[in-house]
Formats: structure tokens, C-alpha cells, sequence
């Protein structure tokens, strides 16, 4: 009887342990899935805004009893119209606590009443009181959010004098839209063709607008507008609307719009380069076809453009109008006048190593050739291109070779240190050796050369009809040389023959994001943003030789940042140490080495980096070998619950792969029945 009644006590002594650990695993299993939620987005308290009156306008106001008590410090708000509807949102008055304690992020292109912690903010207030906006916030589709953050919120109201006031108002999406056929598979392209059959003086018109307007238009685009008319008409086009990123100094830097007197982008055509918002005027083609081409190459973008278009007849007995003389696109430190008189002068240029020079060299031969100095005393950016020398083949009177005019530009750039030069291409087209061919030929390409002991010596060879990669000086110079013929022999079916590029005199390395301490370092504190993207030099092109980039993250006392690569491409193998001569990639806890990070180097997929503090640096280091094309990175300041304190023990370099148990999970009921039965044999 005691060995059952022990037997017994035992059996049920087992069951309660089963039984607690089987509720802590579930409550592990429970934090872990709350964990993993707040990876992906923050739990707030949501308001939600539909109401509207007569007129399409509805009003919204926030204060500090609204905001105290909200989950997780955190209050989203959501204007949500119709399916066929736009928000267009006025801020009249803010009101926030002096250092960053209170933020508000807007959001205007969400597909659905959903903020991740990886959607990013077109615009973020912080530290700031206003009055009125005068341009409203245009969302993209029939959300808008906002997100209000509050850092230690003050329990007493007196003290919190927090205000937002707001009116909104829906728009029809159909008063935004384009009145053209959108080309197959593309993002922005469209045909405007005339009608065939019209009232008399009205061959077609409508509206055309820049991508997601009256929205922001997406950055790094570039958009066509093909208007196709008939014999005898032309195309008269009206902006409405034009708003660009303002512009540093003269000329058109990134963002443009260029007006073609033809169907296709041959620059002998161009009308206008629009850069910035001027007194409305009507342009209009000379023949029945114009071409608009919108390129976006910033970082910045701007609210875009609204604009009519009309085909015309031609009045008959009237000539057919002219179109204004060609725009020069300007370019920095670059005078004609002093070109032309050294040209006449004939002042011999320096010694030249490159093939097409020897070659054209020889007796009998004579070539075109220029020179273009842009110097960042004068100007710090610019455009320049080909097209000038194009223009000026038949005033040079150069020897005829095959059929073939040679021309030659060199094109030299002097920063003043710690300055650098940075080319971003934004037409290119030059023929390669054949078709289907990426091999360049010397004597029809742009060269990017250096000079050693008075001779200009090619580093590489560039050509085809795809953008090249930016290019970054690795010096305080940096020399291009274009070498072509005219007419040129084209490998592929595009038009347009030669470049167009601008150029900027860089002391940030082309990295835009955080605050630059001193030479490659930068600083990201989450009381500024608490997220967005950071990359390597001069990214998508190759980084820089020789260098040292250091990117410190500072949160706050319950954050942690959180580090997501999108593309990361370093030169190196192996353990990526001197041995291999490579470059890498260091992370770290702290300012000094972290030996619980390896380097890292090579070509990796998208991976995850996670801070253990509120502290954390990355390192790029690159070496005198070779490059690539470096990194690109999401950053996010992570608010860690104060209760969760495995994960802030735990922070980083964590995966939430499975929030499954990987142990089978016992039943107690089973379990109290064998011990039942196990009793009443031992009776």
C-alpha cells in the first residue's frame, strides 16, 4: 500500500511539472509571436477619419487627451475615402514638445490602412511648431496616414500642450488622369495620338501628368509623352502645374523636363528644358510630332507636373512655325567663346596615348577635337553632353574618314579637396563592336582616362545603350574623353547617339543620409529619424578605393536598431582578412572592435543585423586592389518593451525563423490516466 501510495504522489508530481513547463512553453511561444509581431509593425492606437460634408471636406484634431494613454506611446491616424478617390490633407496647426520628444510621420502612398516599421515616411515633423501649410499632402491612393510617436508623455495635461488640426478633403481620381495610351510593360510611357475623324480645328486634346500626381512622383525615373500628330497639324503644350526640386545654382541639375520638336530624343531638336517653375507659356512644334521626356535622377522629388496638350491644323497659306532655337543644356565653367578662340589659336593639347589619337595622327588625317574644363571654383554641379560637339561637326571642317567624321571631346574636372566629382549618366547610347555585343571599340566610346607623366592613359572603356554606373573620382580630378564618328554606325535600334550626364562636386561621397561628422563618417540618431536608407560611396556604382566609412546609430535608452541589407556586394573571400587582400564589412556593439562579429565580404542575399544596445557602427574598409559595387541598407530604431527583458538581453543577431515548438507537447490527461491504472495494479 505505501509503494502505490507512493507510486501515486510521484505520477502527479510528474504531471504538474509536465504541466508547467508545458504553460511556460507556451508562454515563450507567446512572447516570441508578440516579439515577432513588433518586428514587423508597432502596436498603436488607431483613429480612423471618413467623414466628409457637402463639399468633399472633413476636419480632424488631436490634443493631449487623445494621445495620453495611447498603446505603446504610439497614435495612428487613417484617412481613408472611396475606391475612385485621392486625399489631399492641409495641416493648419502643430504643436510639439521641444526635442524630438513628440513626432508625427506622414504616409501617403499605403495600399491599405497598415503602417510596417519598414514602410517609409515622405515626411517626418519633429521639434516643430507651425502654422498652415500652404501646399497640401497629396496621397497616392485613398489612404493617407500618419503615425504620432511620444517619447516619456507626461502624465499631467498641463503639461502636454500637444495640437494637431487638420482639414482634408477627397478628390476623384479621374480628374488626375492621363489621356493617353500607356505603352505595354511600362511604368510611365504614353502615345498621344490625334483623332482621325474630329470637329473642325479640334484634332484631340486632354491632360497629361507626372506619375502619382498631384502625389510626389517616385524618385530615379524616367518617363516619355509621344505625341503623334497628322499632315499639316502641329502639338501646342500648356503647363498648368510645375513643380521640381529647387535648383542650386543656374541650369538644369537632376530632375527635367526636355521638349523634342520630333518623335524621338535627337538633341539637334530639342525646344525646352524645364527645370523649375516659370510664368506659364505655350510651346509648340514645328512639325506633327513632339516628344516630352521626363527624367527624375535626385534623391528629392516634388509634386510634378500638370499640363494640356492640343493638335492644331496648320492655318493655310501660313508657313508652318518655327520652333525657338535649340536650349543648350549649361554646363559648368564650360565657355564657347574661349573654346573657339583656342581652337583658332590651334594650341597643341597635351600628349595623348590612346589608340584613336595615334591612329589619327598620321599624315593626310586631320580630326576634331575639343576640350571642356569644369572647375567647382565656379560652379559645384551641371549637365554636359555630346550634343555640342555634334552640333559643331560641320563649322570644325574635318576630313572625312570611310564615310565617317571622327570627333573627339575631352571633358576635365577639377574639385577643390576634399572634394570629389561624381558623373551620373542620364542618356547614353554608343555603339558596341556588333549587335548583341558588350565589347566596346576604342575608336567609338567614352573613355575614362588618367593621366601618368603627361600622357592620358584609358582605365575603361564605355558604351552600349544601358546607363553606366555612377563614376566618383578617386582624387580632387577626374578626365573623360569621348571619342565617335558622325555619322555614327549604329549596333542597335536606338536613335540617339552619344551621352548626356551631370556632374557634382561631392564632399559626402554621394552618401545623402545622416549628419557628416569628418570625411567618410556619418551619424544617424533615431531623435531625427527613426528610419531610412543608408549605402556604400558613390552607390550603384563602385566604391571608392583606399577608404574608411564608419556609420554610427544612436537610439534612445529602450531602442535598438536593426540593420536590413538589401544589397550587398563587397570585394573579398574566405575570412575577408589581409591575407586575402580583401575588403570588408565590420559591425560592432561598440566604437572599438567586437569580437562577436566576423567580417563579412563577398556577394550576399538580404540579411538582418540586430544591436544588442542602443548603439551600434558599421565599417566599411576597402583596400588599393579591387572594388564592387558595396551596400545598401534599411535602418530602424526599434522600441524595446520594458517588460520583454529577454529580448533586450538578446537582441541581437536574432531569427525569428518558426514560433513553432520543436518538442512534443505532452497530454496530462493521458498521462493521469496510466498513473490511475499503475495505482490500482499495485493495490
Amino acid at each position: 500500500m505505501a509503494a502505490a501510495t507512493w507510486v501515486l504522489g510521484f505520477g502527479l508530481a510528474v504531471v504538474l511539472a509536465v504541466a508547467t513547463g508545458n504553460g511556460q512553453q507556451q508562454q515563450q511561444q507567446h512572447q516570441v509571436a508578440n516579439s515577432k509581431q513588433l518586428h514587423l509593425w508597432l502596436d498603436c492606437s488607431c483613429l480612423h477619419f471618413t467623414e466628409r460634408n457637402a463639399t468633399q471636406w472633413g476636419r480632424l484634431a488631436i490634443n493631449g487627451s487623445q494621445a495620453l494613454g495611447a498603446k505603446n506611446n504610439c497614435l495612428m491616424v487613417f484617412i481613408g475615402g472611396m475606391d475612385d478617390e485621392l486625399v489631399a490633407f492641409q495641416l493648419e496647426r502643430l504643436q510639439l514638445r521641444p526635442g524630438c520628444l513628440d513626432s508625427m510621420d506622414v504616409f501617403p502612398y499605403l495600399r491599405e490602412p497598415v503602417i510596417e516599421n519598414a514602410t517609409l515616411a515622405a515626411d517626418t515633423f519633429c521639434q516643430h511648431s507651425r502654422n498652415r501649410s500652404a501646399t497640401p499632402i497629396y496621397s497616392a491612393g485613398r489612404w493617407l496616414g500618419l503615425r504620432l510617436r511620444f517619447q516619456q508623455p507626461p502624465t499631467d495635461l498641463t503639461h502636454w500642450n500637444l495640437t494637431l488640426a487638420a482639414s482634408y478633403r477627397f478628390l476623384k481620381r479621374d480628374n488626375f488622369r492621363t489621356d493617353g495610351r500607356l505603352v505595354p510593360h511600362s511604368f510611365c510611357d504614353f502615345y498621344f495620338f490625334a483623332s482621325l475623324s474630329g470637329e473642325e480645328g479640334n484634332l484631340g486634346q486632354g491632360y497629361f501628368h507626372s506619375p502619382q500626381f498631384p502625389a510626389h512622383y517616385p524618385a530615379h525615373i524616367k518617363c516619355a509623352y509621344k505625341f503623334i500628330g497628322r499632315p499639316g497639324t502641329h502639338v501646342e503644350i500648356l503647363f498648368e502645374e510645375l513643380e521640381l526640386p529647387p535648383v542650386a545654382s543656374g541650369g538644369c541639375q537632376l530632375d527635367a523636363l526636355t521638349l523634342f520638336d520630333a518623335e524621338s530624343a535627337f538633341m539637334s531638336s530639342v525646344i525646352d528644358v524645364l527645370c523649375s517653375s516659370r510664368p506659364t507659356r505655350r510651346m509648340m512644334s514645328s512639325g506633327p510630332d513632339l516628344l516630352l521626356e521626363f527624367n527624375a535622377s535626385s534623391n528629392r522629388t516634388a509634386k510634378g507636373f500638370r499640363g494640356k496638350y492640343k493638335f492644331v491644323p496648320n492655318e493655310p497659306g501660313v508657313p508652318e512655325p518655327s520652333p525657338p532655337p535649340p536650349a543648350v543644356l549649361e554646363a559648368a565653367s564650360v565657355a564657347v567663346k574661349q573654346e573657339k578662340l583656342q581652337q583658332e589659336q590651334a594650341v597643341p593639347p597635351k600628349a595623348n596615348s590612346l589608340p584613336t589619337d595615334v591612329e589619327l595622327s598620321k599624315p593626310g588625317r586631320s580630326f576634331e577635337q575639343c576640350k571642356q574644363t569644369f572647375d567647382s571654383r565656379v560652379n559645384k554641379s551641371g549637365t554636359f553632353d555630346s550634343n555640342q560637339l555634334l552640333m559643331a561637326k560641320h563649322a570644325l571642317g574635318a576630313v572625312l574618314i570611310g564615310g565617317s567624321r571622327v570627333l573627339q571631346c575631352r571633358y576635365e574636372f577639377e574639385a577643390q579637396p576634399p572634394e570629389r566629382v561624381q558623373i551620373r549618366f542620364h542618356d547614353f547610347n554608343v555603339p558596341t563592336e556588333h549587335e548583341n555585343s558588350t565589347g566596346c571599340q576604342p575608336g567609338d566610346a567614352l573613355h575614362v582616362v588618367s593621366e601618368v607623366r603627361g600622357r592620358y592613359e584609358t582605365q575603361e572603356l564605355l558604351c552600349g545603350a544601358f546607363l553606366p554606373k555612377p563614376l566618383m573620382s578617386s582624387g580632387s580630378q577626374m578626365h573623360l574623353q569621348f571619342v565617335g564618328k558622325y555619322p555614327p554606325a549604329m549596333t542597335n535600334k536606338v536613335q540617339y547617339y552619344g551621352f548626356r550626364a551631370e556632374y557634382r562636386f561631392l564632399t559626402n561621397f554621394g552618401i545623402m543620409s545622416g549628419v557628416q561628422l569628418e570625411d567618410c563618417s556619418f551619424v544617424y540618431n533615431s531623435s531625427e529619424r527613426i528610419s531610412g536608407l543608408f549605402h556604400s560611396p558613390n552607390f550603384p556604382g563602385f566604391y571608392l578605393e583606399n577608404v574608411v566609412c564608419n556609420y554610427y546609430f544612436y537610439g534612445a535608452s529602450d531602442e535598438r536598431i536593426v540593420l536590413h541589407f538589401t544589397y550587398f556586394d563587397i570585394e573579398g573571400i574566405g575570412n575577408c582578412d589581409h591575407q586575402t587582400a580583401s575588403d570588408y564589412i565590420e559591425f560592432s556593439n561598440f566604437m572599438s572592435t567586437d569580437r562577436k562579429f566576423s567580417r563579412y565580404c563577398g556577394k550576399l542575399p538580404d540579411f538582418e543585423m540586430r544591436s544588442d544596445g542602443r548603439f551600434f557602427r558599421v565599417t566599411l574598409h576597402s583596400n588599393d586592389r579591387f572594388v564592387a559595387i558595396g551596400f545598401r541598407a534599411l535602418f530602424t530604431f526599434e522600441t524595446i518593451p520594458v517588460n520583454n527583458s529577454d529580448l533586450r538581453d538578446n537582441a541581437s543577431m536574432q531569427s525569428f525563423v518558426s514560433t513553432a515548438s520543436t518538442q512534443p507537447v505532452v497530454n496530462t490527461t493521458k498521462l493521469i490516466f496510466y498513473i490511475i491504472c499503475i495505482y490500482k495494479t499495485y493495490q
